[in-house]
């Protein structure tokens, strides 16, 4: 009987530890397991993100420039016929 519960108490250890599952006491439904996820921004997503973000300004500038609803460059590229500034 010792020898089961310690079994099972081994399992329930390694399924604990191998799986990002963490026990939560709620006042409503008592004791529930809850998994963890992992959503870390590396140093490469952010680069990623960087460069896409920065890519696709230049592109909707560009096509904004084309359209003639940016004049004058050296100006600091405002809108034509904005009267907020």
């Amino acid at each position: 009987m010792k020898l089961w519960c310690i079994f099972a108490l081994l399992i329930v250890a390694v399924f604990l530890t191998a799986i990002p599952v963490s026990p939560q006491w709620s006042r409503t439904s008592g004791l529930e397991l809850k998994v963890d996820t992992a959503e870390a921004i590396t140093y490469r997503r952010a680069r990623v993100t960087s460069r896409r973000v920065a890519r696709r300004d230049y592109r909707y500038t560009r096509r904004a420039v084309r359209r003639g609803a940016y004049v004058g460059a050296a100006t600091g590229a405002y809108r034509r016929g904005c009267t907020c500034y």
